[in-house]
C-alpha cells in the first residue's frame, strides 16, 4: 500500500520569477540590473544536455558577480528521517557562471550547459522537472525562477515501457523517490495495471530502470493476486542502443515468464 502523499504545486510563471530576482538584485544594491534565462531546448533524455543562454543587463551601478547558478531540480518523493515521505525539488544537476564585473547598462550574454544525469526521472504524472537560476550568495535563492522542461525515456526504456504495455498493461503512474542512503539516491517506478484476462493474477507491475553508458538494467516487480509471497522481481540487461522490438519484447516476455509461474 503506498502512503498517502500531499503534492504541493510548484507552476508559477518564469517571467514572475525573473522579477523576483531582479527585485533581490535591488534589495543588494544593484537597481536596475536583470537577469534573463534562456534555455535552447525544453525537451531532453537522460544522458543528454540542456544548453541556454544567461542575458545579464547592467543597472544603475557597477557590480561584482561572483556567481550566478543554473539548476536543474526534480520533483521527488523525498524520505525524511522520521520515515515520513513528502515532495521535494530536487537537484540534478547544475552549471555555474561567473560574470564578474557588470558595468552600468552594460549587457552580458553567458552561455550555460547542463549535463543531464542518467539517474533523471522521466517527466510524467506528478513528476516533473525545472530549470531554476539563482544567486551563488547565501540565502538568496529564489524558488519561484523556473522553467519547465521535459526529461523523456531514453530510447532503451521507452523499447521496453512499449514492450509492457504491449503484453497487457496500463501505465498508471511514474513517481519517483529519493533516499540518500542508497547508492544510486533516485529510482523511479513506472507502475502499470494488468487488463484483460492478467487482472485475476496480479495487481501490479512496476518497472525500473539503473543505467550506464553501455547498458540498461531492468528491473520488473509483480504483486500477486494468487499468493500471500508477496512481491517477486525479475531482472534483465538490454545494452545501449538495443531497441530492436522483438529483442526488447522477448527479454520483457521471459521476465514475465519468471514473475506469473
Amino acid at each position: 500500500m503506498r502512503p498517502r502523499r500531499r503534492w504541493v504545486h510548484v507552476g508559477h510563471s518564469f517571467a514572475r520569477g525573473c522579477a523576483v530576482l531582479n527585485k533581490m538584485f535591488e534589495r543588494l544594491g544593484v537597481g536596475g540590473l536583470k537577469v534573463e534565462t534562456v534555455v535552447d531546448n525544453h525537451e531532453v533524455r537522460p544522458g543528454g544536455q540542456i544548453t541556454g543562454n544567461m542575458i545579464i543587463s547592467g543597472g544603475a551601478s557597477e557590480w561584482n558577480c561572483d556567481g550566478l547558478i543554473v539548476e536543474l531540480q526534480t520533483l521527488c518523493l523525498v524520505k525524511m528521517t522520521d520515515g515520513e515521505t513528502v515532495p521535494k525539488m530536487v537537484v540534478m544537476a547544475n552549471s555555474a557562471i561567473c560574470p564578474g564585473r557588470i558595468l552600468p547598462g552594460s549587457e552580458q550574454n553567458m552561455p550555460f550547459v547542463i549535463e543531464v544525469p542518467l539517474t533523471t526521472p522521466v517527466t510524467g504524472g506528478v513528476t516533473r522537472s525545472v530549470i531554476t537560476t539563482r544567486l551563488d550568495l547565501e540565502m538568496a535563492v529564489d524558488p519561484t525562477d523556473h522553467d519547465p522542461v521535459t526529461i523523456l525515456p531514453t530510447d532503451e526504456m521507452k523499447a521496453v515501457l512499449d514492450s509492457v504495455a504491449a503484453q497487457g498493461f496500463r501505465s498508471c503512474a511514474a513517481d519517483a523517490q529519493y533516499q540518500h542512503q542508497r547508492s544510486v539516491p533516485i529510482r523511479q517506478d513506472f507502475d502499470f495495471r494488468p487488463t484483460g484476462e492478467l487482472q485475476s493474477r496480479i495487481h501490479e507491475l512496476e518497472v525500473s530502470f539503473a543505467q550506464n553508458n553501455e547498458t540498461v538494467n531492468v528491473t520488473l516487480t509483480v504483486d500477486r493476486k494468487l499468493d500471500n509471497r508477496g512481491e517477486r522481481e525479475a531482472f534483465f540487461t538490454i545494452m545501449k542502443g538495443q531497441t530492436d522490438p522483438e529483442a526488447v519484447s522477448a527479454a520483457v516476455k521471459g521476465a514475465m515468464v519468471t514473475l506469473t509461474r
